[in-house]
């Protein structure tokens, strides 16, 4: 894929109206070239797409087809000649270091051929119609992390067989199947797991821990601590944003608190500025001298997720991320006045 042409497919993205990013390479929206449908305002029926390496446009209702560089000529003359120059450039900019670092982290797994995930079945392995797998499609969940989350029919017993007697057999009696989501050390070592509901549960997330000794921490195995690193509450909404890991849940910065250099951490606690508890742990964290997010006053959306389902892309995403962080005295005063939004 050409790193790129999905840079300068962000910056218009804003123009295309009904805009989503559906897959790693797939984009839809409104064609803005015959305005897709003027009865049905809903439809959507223009595609950016990848085939055979080349990222290509076409619309369904005008049968319109060009490649990306023209689709992006046609939209903006000026955004285009700053693509042609940036391509003309021989040193890597920032941003493809970034979006490379990206796609090496969703790469195809390599640690699955033994162990204990080896008999289970990837959700990238599933057929469409299985409930595990319309789960992910449903959060939205980038495609080649598919290859990576598993189905784990009965969840309980599974953990029983790697620690014996975990769950009692009355809990066994009401086991169920759950979406797993395996947490790897840099040596792509399983330390952790968490299994997801599928429905509606009393308790939604189950985290089993296999190694003490390893922080809780979701995304050790693909993160570069010498770049800046955000640090989520929960490991779906770390697979949105490049170079991020997760905790299971609770208080970021006690999950984190193995890893001595602040100086690239960013805490990312979700939009709840009226959670007494969420303005605590962030105060806490601007304490310790982290890099924190506060969300824009206007941001409505509750976590990460909540944004992609509501249309935003990954790279809007990171961009309200990057501007709202604050460290020390910032921080302080902007987290005093999100707290009183």
């Amino acid at each position: 894929m050409d790193w790129l042409q999905h840079k300068y497919i962000g910056l218009i993205s804003s123009r295309l109206e009904k805009f989503k990013r559906k897959g790693s390479g797939l984009y839809n929206f409104r064609c803005p070239i015959c305005g897709d449908s003027q009865t049905h305002t809903h439809k959507a029926r223009a595609y950016i797409y990848e085939k055979q390496g080349n990222m290509l446009f076409h619309c369904h209702n005008c049968n319109a087809t060009m490649s990306v560089p023209n689709f992006i000529k046609a939209i903006d003359q000026n955004v285009y000649n700053e693509m042609q120059m940036e391509r003309l450039q021989d040193k890597k900019t920032p941003e493809q270091i970034d979006y490379e670092a990206f796609v090496d982290k969703m790469k195809k797994p390599v640690f699955m051929k033994s162990g204990p995930l080896k008999g289970l079945k990837k959700v990238s392995q599933l057929s469409p119609d299985h409930r595990v797998k319309k789960l992910v499609d449903a959060r939205k969940i980038p495609n080649p992390y598919h290859a990576k989350l598993f189905s784990c029919p009965n969840f309980k017993q599974f953990t029983n067989n790697l620690i014996p007697n975990k769950f009692d057999e009355e809990s066994i009696e009401r086991d169920e199947t759950r979406l797993l989501i395996p947490f790897f050390d840099k040596e792509k070592r399983l330390h952790a797991y968490q299994g997801r509901a599928l429905g509606n549960s009393k308790v939604k997330y189950i985290t089993i821990i296999l190694d003490d000794s390893v922080p809780k921490v979701y995304g050790l195995d693909s993160v570069n601590f010498d770049k800046t690193t955000y640090v989520f509450e929960g490991p779906i909404d770390s697979m949105f944003v490049p170079n991020s890991i997760a905790t299971a849940g609770g208080d970021l910065v006690s999950a984190i608190g193995a890893f001595n250099d602040k100086q690239n951490l960013v805490i990312v606690y979700d939009n709840e500025p009226r959670s007494k508890d969420t303005i605590k742990k962030l105060d806490k964290a601007i304490m310790q001298g982290y890099s924190v997010c506060i969300w824009p006053d206007n941001l409505e959306h509750k976590d990460i997720n909540d944004m992609v389902l509501a249309g935003l892309t990954s790279e809007f995403i990171q961009f309200i991320i990057k501007s709202n962080t604050y460290r020390d005295l910032a921080a302080k005063m902007a987290l005093t006045k999100w707290s009183k939004t």
